[in-house]
């Protein structure tokens, strides 16, 4: 399940939201929007694959309807805005994770608003309700939002896999019909926003960084543009944890005084989303990710695709062929690097060595080196032809090494990185750093933005250990102070001693970084691995202090 009221990938948090809805008697100017007819049909909605709000698995019937060929863009909610005087928030948090640095927008002033003709974001869900409400008002027309269960038998298109496009390990055809996070962004979103993380990378390139025009990729089966990607969508459905009891005729959940809404198709942000997955985005939750499209309603009718407005198909044709031609500028990315291992340790030098990747174009490697300690990650070669290197200057302490491979100056995706394994022992009592790890495989170690500026390197671990070596000059209690980051999910951290647990502190509370005080443990004499578990996603360590009792 994906809740977004405490997604720290996109670190997209929570305002409140006031809007007042006003209508104008004149008749205002409007953009309809062009249509798909989609079949009535029976699916099996949700997935045994799934997450467990994806859970029961159910048969539905759908009526006929039409779904917006495209997500509702800039062009046409203007237009909304301009007839109605509708007053949207303008405290929308658009901060990605290092991205741009002016944090609170409105949805006319996001640094997402690149063209008329790219996806509308920064509103509220009402919003997207009101728009429908309106546009069906000025067009005698029934405008509204998608039902989830018609949202996922569009998206799905009468297959059964985890993706509309294949299963699980055709998760890197998703370029061809989405953007989504992948190599491109991975390259230029630093580039974009100085600083820019990006987390998640598919295997492939879109050729583009964040947000898209609508339709610059291949559609689905029935023809619905950008389902998987770009934006996440707003639908009608107050959210539930799972499927027990749901409606089987295609109409929404409904609860009264609803505070939480379902979203669905994932974003420009993350790995292309399984066709069942769902997410959440409670009512006082306002980011820089969402958006939506509409179905024209024709009470179960099969009746022909509306083309929109000629008007805006026209210029929107004209933009999406402008974007595409720059897509073909764009230079092939080599592919991601594997197997880099270190095969030798030691003060004097570390060397590693990588499979050697054979596309023509490949031009050669650079080896970068982080440490862990600063978060400073440098190039350390020139462009090396080999698929090997010695790094004849290691750091004293524990350095993560990473290889690209290139095609002229472009840079493929970093490979998974390595360790160097160069230990740092902490004698107690003292303060240890959470990024001073001995040994840790699949975390990360990264800056926060809502610690402070002095002391903002943290160790990212989600549900993955990371061992500290500790020295024990004396035997007894002991105390641990620990700077975590709690997800707000109700669940315990564990500290261990070797194969021992010995501690397990609660979390609780509101989301956010947390100072657990008085952990108190008992510890012989010696030197020891002690472990973090964090156990969740988003789990994260800032430090631990250590004191004799």
């Amino acid at each position: 399940m994906r809740d977004f009221t405490s997604k720290l990938l996109v670190s997209v948090f929570a305002s409140t939201i006031v809007t007042t809805f006003s209508i104008n008697a004149a008749q205002p100017e409007f953009i309809e929007p062009p249509t798909v007819s989609i079949p009535a049909g029976e699916f099996y909605m949700g997935s045994d694959r799934g997450e467990k709000n994806e859970q029961p698995v159910r048969k539905v019937s759908i009526s006929a309807f039409q779904m917006g060929k495209y997500e509702v863009t800039v062009a046409e909610f203007k237009k909304f805005i301009e007839a109605t005087g509708y007053k949207m928030p303008d405290n929308c948090y658009q901060y990605v994770l290092g991205g741009p640095r002016t944090e609170l927008a409105s949805w006319d002033s996001t640094v997402y608003k690149f063209s008329d003709y790219h996806p509308v974001v920064c509103l509220p869900q009402q919003a997207a309700v009101d728009y429908a409400k309106w546009l069906s008002k000025e067009t005698g027309k029934n405008y509204r939002l998608p039902t989830e269960a018609e949202w996922e038998y569009t998206l799905r298109a009468g297959t059964n896999s985890r993706h509309f496009f294949g299963e699980e390990q055709d998760s890197s055809k998703a370029c061809q019909f989405a953007n989504i996070s992948d190599w491109y962004a991975a390259d230029m979103s630093a580039k974009i926003f100085p600083g820019a993380h990006v987390r998640d990378i598919e295997q492939c390139s879109d050729n583009e960084a964040t947000l898209a025009i609508v339709g610059l990729y291949e559609p689905n089966p029935f023809g619905v543009y950008d389902m998987v990607g770009n934006i996440m969508e707003y639908l009608a459905d107050c959210y539930v944890d799972n499927y027990e009891n749901a409606p089987v005729d295609g109409s929404a959940v409904s609860k009264e005084n609803c505070d939480t809404y379902v979203v669905r198709g994932g974003s420009w942000h993350w790995f292309p989303w399984h066709s069942s997955e769902r997410g959440r985005i409670s009512n006082d939750f306002l980011g820089a990710l969402e958006g939506f499209r509409l179905v024209l309603d024709t009470d179960g009718k099969s009746l022909p695709p509306q083309k929109g407005s000629a008007a805006f198909s026209k210029n929107l044709a004209i933009a999406q062929q402008k974007a595409k031609k720059k897509h073909k500028e764009n230079p092939a990315y080599p592919n991601k690097p594997q197997g880099l291992k270190v095969i030798e340790s030691s003060p004097a030098k570390v060397v590693l060595s990588w499979q050697k990747n054979h596309q023509p174009f490949l031009s050669g490697y650079k080896v970068y080196r982080q440490d862990l300690l600063t978060n400073q990650k440098v190039s350390i070669s020139k462009l090396i032809k080999e698929s090997y290197f010695v790094d004849t200057s290691p750091l004293a302490h524990n350095a993560r090494y990473s290889v690209v491979a290139l095609n002229g100056k472009t840079e493929s995706v970093y490979s998974d990185p390595v360790d160097s394994g160069q230990t740092t022992i902490h004698t107690l009592p003292t303060k240890i750093q959470g990024e001073a790890f001995s040994y840790s495989v699949g975390n990360e170690v990264k800056f926060s933005v809502l610690e402070p500026e002095n002391d903002k390197i943290i160790n990212s671990m989600d549900d993955k250990p990371s061992t500290y070596l500790i020295k024990v000059a004396r035997g007894g209690k002991f105390k641990i102070d620990a700077r975590v980051f709690y997800p707000g999910r109700g669940e315990n951290f564990e500290i261990w001693l070797g194969d021992m647990k010995i501690a397990a502190p609660k979390l609780d509370g509101e989301r956010g970084w947390k100072t657990i005080n008085n952990i108190n443990i008992d510890l012989p004499k010696g030197t020891f691995a002690l472990t973090i578990k964090g156990g969740e996603t988003m789990f994260a360590v800032n430090w631990l202090d250590i004191k004799k009792i």
